[in-house]
This record gives structure tokens, sequence and C-alpha cells, in this order.
């Protein structure tokens, strides 16, 4: 293999199987043979891989190779292939079809879940009968999802500098945000023509804590992944990685929500002016593939404090347009309001009746209460956390 897939994750599987091929009898009974069957069942085991992992491995390993190859298949820059590439995908197939004669490699059959990954192998592993369909599988896969990570994954957070797939997101939906009809309406609409190439505006949510600000974005990553949504996770403290984050975003093909949950800011903290220049105001464009959403318990991203209003009048208003200045660079501000006690009421009897539990609604109520004045909050997070007590309790 000389060009195309030159950079191949786990190489030390690989190493070890080319090794012995040069004698694989002599190779099955060696130490060697050990360590080659323990980290591909130790693979399997992580990713749900069954049946013949050896192959699994070998589409997986391809489907997760970063070359510049397959970074123009992903722009469209060029989908065919040419000698050297076709050489390197013959010499792939001739080690998939190579007989191992270990049992424990071509029939594995401990792993009892799937994940996105294997759901992904297992559709090109049936769709391989030879060297062609081989072939277009793996030049499919490029062409319609592009790598792996973005292909795979819904979510990413930043770790050192790069992106790093959450590898479990919460399964909700809006159907499981009960109530907020107008905010969610809002919210989805401009995600729509966010994902459409239409004009869209930076969102703010903001309310009451547990009102369902976060599960709304995480029902927005679970409604639209398929349309080619995708979630960047970042922190207060990474406000100057953003820029180089959406630098590398910017070719890639699918539609990006930089997402900050929880977002605000002390006095003394300076992080917002990265913010503020990345949203509107800085020299390179924001793509038109990504956008800024944001939760906090505040409108005011900035804290303001009493001393704002000490200055003179010139200054004072200096002062507060400074730190009002972040939030409207939010074209789409939402407010997610705590609930009535009618409303209240209201939620826990809906998610009484989804979880199915039996118990009068006299009774519902009247320990609905008694957990609202406990717990004082009239939100959705109390009423979920009320409704998981009476599962306990009753089932």
């Amino acid at each position: 293999m000389f060009y195309l897939f030159d950079n191949v994750i786990h190489k030390d599987i690989m190493s070890i199987f080319l090794d012995g091929c040069n004698n694989w009898i002599e190779f099955k009974n060696s130490y060697k043979a050990n360590t080659f069957k323990s980290s591909l069942c130790s693979l399997a085991i992580e990713y749900g891989f069954t049946g013949n992992i050896w192959q699994s491995f070998l589409i997986y390993s391809l489907m997760f190779n970063d070359n510049a190859y397959t970074r123009s298949i992903e722009r469209n820059i060029n989908a065919s292939t040419f000698n050297l590439v076709d050489f390197d995908l013959e010499t792939y197939y001739k080690m998939y079809t190579y007989k191992l004669d270990l049992q424990e490699i071509e029939n594995f059959d401990y792993c009892t879940r799937t994940t996105d990954i294997s759901k992904i192998v297992n559709e090109i592993k049936n769709d391989i009968k030879d060297i062609n369909t081989f072939k277009s599988s793996i030049l499919n896969f490029y062409k319609t999802k592009g790598l792996a990570d973005m292909a795979i994954y819904k979510a990413f957070r930043v770790e050192d500098g790069v992106l790093s797939p959450i590898y479990n997101v919460l399964d909700v939906s809006f159907n499981d945000l009960i109530g907020y009809d107008y905010q969610k309406s809002l919210l989805i609409e401009n995600t729509e023509c966010f994902i459409n190439g239409k004009p869209c505006n930076n969102v703010l949510l903001y309310g009451e804590s547990g009102t369902g600000k976060s599960t709304s974005i995480k029902a927005l990553l679970n409604t639209y992944y398929a349309a080619g949504l995708r979630i960047i996770e970042v922190y207060k403290h990474q406000m100057e990685e953003i820029s180089k984050i959406i630098h590398t975003l910017r070719a890639r093909p699918y539609h990006y929500i930089i997402y900050m949950d929880d977002l605000s800011f002390e006095e003394d903290e300076i992080e917002y002016k990265y913010l503020k220049s990345i949203i509107e105001g800085g020299i390179e464009p924001k793509p038109n593939n990504v956008v800024i959403y944001a939760t906090s318990n505040r409108r005011h991203l900035i804290k303001e404090t009493s001393i704002d209003n000490l200055a003179d009048d010139l200054h004072r208003n200096e002062t507060q347009a400074e730190k009002l200045s972040l939030a409207y660079r939010f074209g789409l501000q939402i407010y997610y309001s705590s609930l009535s006690p009618k409303e209240f009421r209201a939620m826990v009897k809906e998610l009484a009746n989804k979880n199915d539990i039996k118990v009068e609604e006299s009774i519902l109520i009247q320990e609905a209460s008694k957990w609202e004045l406990k717990y004082g909050s009239l939100s959705g997070r109390c009423a979920a956390q009320f409704i998981s007590y009476l599962v306990n309790k009753y089932q």
C-alpha cells in the first residue's frame, strides 16, 4: 500500500497481520497470534462487531482513514479513482478475503449490542460480493457520508484543540418536552432554515433552570441528525479556540451548531469578547454551515452590578451597552418561563400517563404538590424528577 491508506488507524493490528502472512501456519501458533486475536476481540466488543471481525476491522479502518483523497471525495472535488487508489483497494480486498483459519476471529459471537459504527460496517459487508462491489461500497461511503467521524457521531466536544466524538447522546425528542410549543416552533423553524441554506439566526435560549432549554437542543440533534446536523459543544474557557474550530468545519459537508450550555460571564471575565467577534464583527465571516446556539439562565449574559449605575450618565450608558452587546448578537432569543401551578399539574399527569403509572389523579396531584413545595421549583425538570420517584415507588 503506497498512497491512499497510508494513514491506517490501529497500525499495530495491521502490522501483526502483514508479518504473519509470510508464514501463516507458523504464525497461528505464536504469541503474536494471541496479541492479534485479543486486539481484534477488544475492538469487536467496543464497537459491536460480530461474525468475521477481521473483515469488520478492515472496513472500519477504511471508514476512518483521513487523507488527501478521502478529503477530496468528501468535498466533491474528485469522485474518481486512479491507479494507486485502485492498487490499495485491491490490496485491501486480498486481506479482506484472506482465509485466517482462526475460529474465534471468523465467527465472533460474543457481542450482544450494536453501535452506530457496527450498523454501517454490517451494511457495507452485506453489499460486498466481489472486488468490484468492495470498491464501489467503500467509495460510495466516502461520497455519501464523508469521513467517518462526522458520518457516524452526532456530537463532538473540543479536547486539546481537536474535535472528539461524544459517544452517547441522550435519546430525546420534542415529544418528550411537554409544553413550550411556541418556543419549540421558533427553534425548529430557525434550524430548518439553517439546514436548508436559508437565512437564519444565532439563537439564545434563556429562562429558568429546568425548563427544557438543553433538552430542546438535544431534541434538535436527534431530529435532524439524518439531515446532516451535527453539534460541537464548547465550554466558556474554550472561547479562544472557536475561530480555529470554525475554520476546520468550513469545508466539511455538514451543518454545525456551535453549542454553549449554561452560558454566562462574571464581570471580570473577558472571554465573551472572543464570542462577540466570532458571532459578528470579525474580518473573516462565519461560514454558512455554522451557527451558534447557547442556553443560559439569564438573558443578559454578562453580569451587571449596582456599580454600573454609579458612573455619570455617559459612562453608565456605555457600560450597560457593552454588557448587553453580547446578548444582542443572538438574532433569535427564546424565553423559557417557569410553569404555572396549573401547567405543572398538567405536565405531571401527562408524564404519569406516558410512564404508565397507575395512581388516582387526586393522589397524584397531592403528591406532586408536596414534591414541588419540598424542592421549590415549578419546572419540567422538577416534574420529571417527581415521576422518576413515582416509577420506583409504584412499579
